[in-house]
């Protein structure tokens, strides 16, 4: 398959209105070799890897424009400062070409799709010089418009409209998959590529949830209180996914992003599992005895030399069980799966804590009690209470109608009404 093809559908993608953006990726999507069509949907779709693989592409503006510089014949910095945007930059500097291969062949989709992986798996000293030749013998071989949709690529920036939904949807249109399904097979396995091809082969149904590849998360919104139920206290942190597999622990984000390199020393303290399983629960942190906020949270995961000394110790607060030795649990009540939790992990554990904890849970059973709780989590460092309907299942990806978050109940923010009443915000 012809680069230019993949190019000349984008292109044509980006201009579409969003109700035909589907159809003109199915319809390009049904005459695609077996072979061909992970890597071109995940061109098309600009993620190149599965999201949980632990690979950047490394490459940022200044990489593309240095690269740029050295094929064309134009001041690529003043056509950045007309342009602004990298993909039209490139395009412009590319009619001014220079240089030229020894041999003008057409750009194949597989040289694209090889040629931008093999740069994201580059490091040490060197690679810097690495990636830009790589770049530049892409750029070489590229006719403008191709141009202009690799150096998208390479920054992870398509600028088309494609998202989930549309793309799934072309799915849908393209190998006469069910909507559900399709959707149900992404949430188990979020990466578009592998989903096209289960979706061609008929093997959509064949996708199960399994340690080691991250699960979307099942979206919990803020609701109207209601008792009795089951409570449990939030605290400022990141939503992660526990995976253990073979006794190797891993922690995904809610994006599916492997944080685990960031985290080797809770990493250590969690060695003693030895169960398979996928644990829904909260990354925080604790200084001082109290719990550290989000913001430091995120720069704890982001920090620059991981091996340098930090006065924050990371813990998992463990929400629910969502897999376990081979049996997925996401059908079973909420009730059972929170024995199954104790069972793994035992009673909660004092604040602060090592490791990972099951999260504190109360049945209450009228307002008085919950906003008693609540205000109790919130000495502790809590942010809010999160409301769990005992028989509901989990629902990878798809928004709970059931479960809900109670935020803060704060008299003082107006949380509770002028007749005591708690309000969800």
């Amino acid at each position: 398959m012809l680069y230019s093809q993949i190019a000349a559908l984008l292109e044509d993608i980006s201009l579409a209105p969003r109700s035909q953006k589907a159809s003109l990726t199915a319809e390009f999507l049904i005459g695609i070799e077996p072979g061909m069509l992970c890597p071109a949907v995940r061109l098309l779709y600009g993620e190149l890897w599965p999201p949980w693989e632990e690979r950047e592409m490394g490459i940022g503006p200044e990489s593309i424009l240095a690269a740029l510089g050295e094929v064309s014949g134009v001041d690529v910095l003043a056509i950045r400062e007309d342009l602004r945007e990298i993909g039209r930059v490139c395009e412009a500097a590319l009619q001014h070409t220079i240089q030229h291969p020894l041999t003008r062949e057409p750009l194949q989709a597989l040289s694209v799709y090889n040629g931008l992986r093999r740069v994201s798996l580059m490091s040490g000293p060197d690679s810097e010089r690495r990636k830009g030749a790589v770049l530049k013998g892409l750029f070489l071989s590229a006719l403008p418009k191709e141009g202009k949709y690799i150096a998208r690529t390479a920054l992870r920036s398509m600028l088309t409209g494609i998202g989930p939904h549309t793309m799934m949807t072309a799915l849908c249109k393209a190998f006469d998959s069910d909507q559900d399904e399709i959707q149900k097979a992404y949430n188990a396995m979020p990466e578009m590529g592998l989903v096209a091809r289960a979706a061609k082969d008929g093997a959509l149904k064949e996708i199960k949830i399994q340690p080691g590849r991250p699960v979307m998360p099942m979206i919990i919104r803020p609701g109207a209180l209601a008792t009795p139920g089951a409570f449990s206290p939030r605290y400022a942190g990141l939503n992660v996914q526990l995976h253990v597999a073979s006794g190797e622990s891993s922690v995904f984000t809610s994006h599916q992003k492997n944080i685990t390199s960031a985290l080797s020393g809770l990493i250590q303290q969690l060695g003693g599992l030895i169960d398979d399983m996928i644990v829904d629960a909260d990354l925080i942190g604790f200084r001082d005895g109290g719990v550290c906020s989000q913001v430091e949270m995120i720069k704890y995961i982001n920090r620059r030399r991981l091996s340098r000394k930090s006065i924050i110790s990371p813990a998992l607060i463990a929400y629910d069980l969502i897999y376990l030795n081979g049996e997925d649990l996401t059908g079973l009540s909420y009730q059972e799966r929170r024995r199954r939790l104790l069972g793994v992990f035992g009673e909660p554990k004092s604040m602060p804590f090592l490791g990972i904890s099951p999260a504190e849970e109360r049945i209450l059973n009228d307002e008085g009690e919950v906003r008693d709780y609540c205000l109790q989590a919130k000495r502790l460092g809590g942010t809010g209470l999160i409301m769990r309907d005992l028989g509901a299942a989990y629902r990878p990806g798809w928004r709970s109608d059931r479960d809900f978050i109670i935020m803060r109940l704060d008299a003082s923010r107006k949380d509770v009404d002028g007749q005591g009443k708690i309000r969800a915000r």
